[in-house]
């Protein structure tokens, strides 16, 4: 719904594939193409995207 109404609020157009679509906290959400999820988690991965929380930062103080 929220980019839904963004995208109707936007006077210029913006494409995002809907596989490029998350649930809250970087969940993988539903899809409705064939193979739900999964076809949508294999082409997320085929782009490089990692799902799940980030990575922990490493500090690094240059000593």
């Amino acid at each position: 719904r929220e980019t839904g109404a963004a995208l109707g609020a936007n006077p210029v157009p913006l494409v995002i594939p809907c596989h490029r679509i998350l649930a809250a906290g970087g969940k993988i959400g539903g899809f409705s193409a064939p193979g739900g999820s999964t076809t949508k988690e294999k082409m997320l991965a085929m782009e490089g995207v990692r799902l799940g929380p980030p990575p922990s930062a490493q500090v690094s103080f240059g000593f």
